[in-house]
Parts: structure tokens; sequence; C-alpha cells
């Protein structure tokens, strides 16, 4: 009965629940520092995370678990840390998925429906490094050349006030809309001088 004993305790030992002290992020791996047990601290415990993902959860209330590879002690690996008292979003619904941070930013991919991103201040997008788009409170702004198949619906005035490349002229089908000229309805009336 005794070996069964030391089996079960041996089996149970291999995962454990860990409160994390600190998180260095520095290095090509994360690694965490956790107490496992009252007393019983191992530092540069490597995290493991999926390809492509990669966080650092608030640190006041993060928990893991720890996982003794082969058995072995002295060898953890760390699964992500959560905190699940400083940012948790629930309630969603089957197939949804969220991507979030501690600040309450999100990335909602709701159920095949939308895709819909909730920021604080803003959103940039950046291609090659270069900033393309952002995105805040107060409107856009895109840097380039915006390239349009369909119609453009505008519900308010359409400037070109010249802040962007010294340019101040609009084309519609390669006739200026600064410097066209009118002929008059009228008989005899001149034609108008470019704007």
């Amino acid at each position: 009965m005794s070996r069964v004993n030391d089996i079960y305790m041996a089996l149970r030992g291999l995962i454990n629940r860990a409160v994390v002290q600190s998180i260095d992020d520095t290095g090509a791996t994360q690694a965490v520092l956790v107490q496992t047990h009252a007393g019983r601290t191992r530092s540069r415990v490597p995290v493991h995370f999926p390809f492509g993902f990669g966080s650092r959860a608030p640190l006041d209330g993060a928990v893991t678990s720890v996982v003794a590879a082969g058995g072995d002690h002295s060898d953890l690996i760390a699964l992500p840390p959560a905190n699940p008292s400083a940012a948790r979003v629930g309630n969603l619904a089957e197939g949804e998925t969220v991507l979030y941070d501690s600040y309450g930013q999100k990335v909602y991919l709701s159920g095949g429906k939308f895709v819909r991103i909730d920021a604080a201040q803003a959103m940039e997008v950046r291609v090659a490094g270069q900033q393309i788009l952002m995105v805040d409170k107060d409107g856009a702004v895109l840097t380039g050349t915006l390239r349009v198949s369909k119609d453009i619906l505008c519900g308010g005035d359409v400037t070109a006030d010249g802040t962007v490349a010294g340019k101040t002229d609009v084309l519609a089908n390669g006739t200026s809309g600064h410097n066209h000229t009118h002929t008059s309805a009228k008989e005899g009336s001149p034609t108008s001088s470019p704007n």
C-alpha cells in the first residue's frame, strides 16, 4: 500500500498552483519568481506561451500553474500567468473570443458577425514600422494614398487644406476643382476665372 501512496504523492506533486512574486519580461523567455507553498520560492521559472502570443499579467494578484518537467522539481515550467482580480472579460457567447488587457481595452471576435476594437485612447496601424492610420476620439488620420473602388458618402464638407505635401487641389476625373473654369449659360456672359 505504501508504494501506491508514493506513486500518488509523486503524481500529485507534478503540477502545483503558484503565486507570482515577480515577472521578468526582458529575455528571450519570460521568467517568473513564484511561491508554490509557504516558504517554498522558485526563481527564473520559464513561462511557456503559445507561439505568436505574449502578455505580461498585472503582478498584484497574479497566479500560475507550474509543471515539474519529467517529474523533476528542479526543472519547473510555468503556464502563462493569469490575474483574474485585475482583468477578466466574461459573459461571452459560445464561439466568441476576446483579447484584453488590464486597462479595459479589448479586441472582440464576435461569433462570426463582427470584429470590434475598444481602445482606451487611440488605435494605431503600422506597416513596415511606419504609422499609416491613427484613430482617436476626434477622428482618423490616414498617411498615404486612399484608393476607393466605390462611392464615398459624406455628411459634411470635403476640405483640401494644403497641410499635407502643400497640395490644395481636388481632382475629379482629372479636372481640377481649383483651376477649372465655367462657361456661363447666358449668351454673351464671360467665362469665369479659376478660383
